[in-house]
């Protein structure tokens, strides 16, 4: 009698998944109805600086759709990780829940660890430079980085298997894309309230690029 043979997995889904996508159309609905103007102000302070410093200032009236955005992105991002490890290393055995849950721990760890950095810098530098801006923005980015990560990870999970991989480099590449857009507008904000270029080149290599250098290289290894 023929041994059995384990079927190809069709696409990346888990009955899980379901949730983190239900969670995400509940904030998108929330934000709507309670702030409508929300999702289109964001995109528009994300390319324009007098739109973005009006935010700033409106931003204590709406915490909760700020925390809701936030943890879209977190959870998304994961997930998207989450996808890349079971695709390009599928070795690893990396599945389930428990194991989706430390990637969203360690994405929040990453930007926990970016905004205690950005306070110790203002305190050690004694002044702002700039820094509340630029810690504004990076928030600001993954807000509207998780909204776009919403769709690609829906089409990660549950197309055909073979279009994971694409998936995932156009999330790769929509993510380098945008950093390099908030450093590029960092930079010239630094410039114009007079901070040396190289302490904020130094702060961006170090906690932007390193650790996504750090992800795609272990992805990449076999």
């Amino acid at each position: 009698m023929p041994e059995p043979t384990i079927r190809q997995a069709v696409n990346l889904s888990e009955d899980w998944m379901i949730l983190v996508f239900l969670f995400t159309l509940a904030s998108l609905a929330y934000t709507r109805r309670v702030h409508p103007a929300r999702i289109s102000r964001l995109w528009s302070s994300m390319w324009n600086v007098r739109t973005m410093r009006q935010s700033i200032r409106e931003e204590p009236n709406t915490p909760r759709a700020n925390l809701l955005f936030n943890t879209v992105f977190y959870l998304q991002t994961a997930l998207l990780l989450y996808g890349a490890i079971n695709l390009f290393r599928p070795e690893v055995n990396f599945r389930g829940i428990t194991y989706y849950l430390i990637l969203v721990g360690l994405v929040f760890g990453v930007y926990l660890i970016k905004l205690i950095g950005l306070r110790v810098i203002g305190l050690l530098s004694d002044g702002d430079f700039s820094l509340s801006e630029y810690e504004y923005r990076i928030f600001l980015t993954n807000r509207l980085i998780g909204l776009l990560f919403f769709p690609l990870g829906l089409s990660m999970v549950y197309f055909p298997i073979n279009y994971a991989e694409s998936i995932i480099w156009i999330s790769g590449i929509t993510s380098v894309f945008v950093i390099i857009y908030r450093t590029i507008r960092a930079l010239l904000t630094a410039l114009e309230t007079g901070v040396t270029p190289f302490y904020i080149l130094f702060y961006i290599c170090t906690l932007e690029f390193l650790p996504f250098a750090l992800c795609v290289k272990w992805l990449m290894t076999i």
